[in-house]
């Protein structure tokens, strides 16, 4: 697939028809919950498996790996952004999975609302460190529960509040009667009165208790976690600009802190074609306001495509809102991005991942699947391995794209799950830089981060890259996902496209 840029950009765009927002969000994307890192703790190299709970407070389920047989302890640690570290509870030992030395499991408590870290702490022969895996911490549904257990309950239920009649009876009428006497008609009658009495008051105690358990199941509903909605327009005549204006949608207010710069851009905006998806674009619109971001649009071709775009938050928070947008065809004159780093194609045509797959990309350049055959399990931690090479065969080097060896997109055919990759995962890279600069005190009375820390999440430099690389996943759900990859060989950004069902 060849991967093409074009400066092109519509001189009058129609307004935009857009569908209700849809964001399904855990760890910054959609449909896609677990949080997956792949990085050091120390002088020890660990892929880290975060499942967060569904229902919050919540326990979540962490695995961690290890590259050696020296360690000696695994300790996990839950920090809340607003606490720190100095204000997060002790950490907690996970225990080694049995048959599996160096695989580490156990779970802890998430609170609160808001975002997280867990601190994973690795210590050994050859020291300790720790890793910062960013997680976003948010009720998204409920426990239901069975019909068995709810049969089961209503007839304790019944059998409780009869038991409380025959008692309230009981102690108004026999209970009263002295040894040898007689339980007449009129010591009966006056139990049942007493019984009478307070039968309807147990009744309002059950109905109070059920309205309390109703109440306290609306709250809970009302501040479960609702995805922040963008609204979508374009300008007419000669401004030319896509606008995204977003907003949140839920009494729980996930919006409420800055924007901070991922990978040196306020957003990662994607917008990809349905449903053939064969149009691809990554852009990073500038932010105009506190929660407005406005780009132009690439030369893409007319029709619907499902746009997505990836905040990182000043408190951790890794948000993506999502709408569907109809682009109008271009016409008239264009102009230049908005960003040096978008980057967008519209070749098509996806390979399957199978061994021996490969993508030719601009100039000579060929983007080749690292494994064989591949059929993945829903659930199942694998490894999406790929290689560059150069018109020679040989395996290329790699310009930093946004800081990193590549970048990825992995999407399921009905935009049901949505999520953007890199070697390291799908942690944010500036959701750690963020924990790290919180503990270190780079914050301001109001918990703003300081300027300083916000430019030195800003330093995109680095230097070449081998071309051999692999992204870290779990498909969340059977189904036919397409993988988008990004690398930067020489001065343009190249993309290959790649499709694989997951059982």
């Amino acid at each position: 697939m060849d991967a093409t840029r074009s400066p092109m950009i519509p001189r009058r765009l129609s307004a935009l028809v857009f569908a209700g927002a849809l964001c399904v969000v855990a760890s910054a994307h959609i449909g896609s919950p677990n949080v997956l890192f792949d990085g050091t703790a120390g002088p020890y190299a660990v892929r880290v498996i975060v499942r967060p709970p569904e229902v919050v407070p919540g326990r979540a389920e962490v695995t961690v790996r290890v590259d050696a047989a020296d360690v000696e302890r695994v300790v996990i640690r839950p920090v809340f952004w607003r606490a720190g570290v100095a204000g997060a509870p002790a950490g907690d030992d996970l225990s080694r999975i049995a048959g599996q030395e160096r695989v580490y499991n156990g779970q802890l408590w998430l609170m609160a609302y808001g975002a997280y870290s867990v601190y994973v702490t690795v210590s050994g022969a050859r020291g300790s460190g720790t890793a910062i895996v960013p997680v976003n911490s948010f009720a998204t549904g409920r426990l239901p529960l069975s019909r068995g257990l709810g049969a089961i309950l209503v007839v304790l239920g019944v059998l409780l509040v009869a038991g409380i009649v025959t008692i309230i009876r009981a102690a108004s009428g026999e209970s009263l009667v002295p040894p040898g006497e007689v339980f007449d008609a009129a010591k009966r009658r006056r139990a049942n009165i007493t019984t009478a009495i307070f039968v309807p008051i147990l009744a309002l105690i059950v109905f109070g208790g059920a309205k309390w358990w109703s109440s306290e199941d609306a709250s809970y509903r009302r501040f479960m976690y609702g995805s922040p909605a963008v609204d979508v327009t374009v300008g007419n005549g000669d401004e030319r600009s896509l606008r995204l204006a977003l907003h949140d949608t839920a009494a729980f207010h996930a919006l409420f802190a800055p924007v901070a710069p991922d990978h040196g851009k306020m957003m990662h905006l994607f917008l990809v074609s349905m449903p053939d998806m064969n149009a691809f674009a990554h852009l990073h619109p500038r932010q105009t306001d506190s929660l407005v971001f406005v780009g132009e649009e690439p030369s893409l071709p007319a029709g619907r495509y499902r746009l997505f775009g990836d905040v990182t938050l000043e408190n951790g928070l890794s948000l993506t809102v999502t709408n569907e947008v109809t682009v109008p065809a271009p016409s008239g004159k264009l102009r230049q991005p908005t960003d040096v780093d978008d980057s967008w194609t519209t070749s098509g045509a996806a390979v399957r991942l199978a061994a021996g797959a490969k993508q030719t990309l601009d100039g000579g350049y060929v983007l080749e699947w690292s494994g064989a055959d591949f059929n993945p399990a829903s659930g199942q931690t694998v490894d999406l391995g790929f290689t560059v090479r150069d018109a020679t065969g040989a395996i290329a080097s790699l310009k930093p794209y946004l800081g990193m060896a590549a970048h990825a997109v992995v999407m399921r055919d009905d935009a049901s799950v949505f999520i953007h990759l890199h070697p390291m995962g799908t942690v944010s890279m500036v959701g750690q830089q963020v924990f790290q600069a919180r503990d270190r005190g780079d914050t301001t009375s109001r918990g703003r981060l300081q300027p300083g820390a916000l430019a030195q999440m800003n330093d995109m430099s680095g230097m070449t890259m081998p071309g051999t690389f692999s992204f870290p996943y779990e498909f969340p759900k059977p189904g036919r996902y397409r993988i988008w990859v990004q690398v930067k060989p020489a001065g343009q950004v190249l993309t290959g496209a790649f499709d694989v069902d997951v059982r």
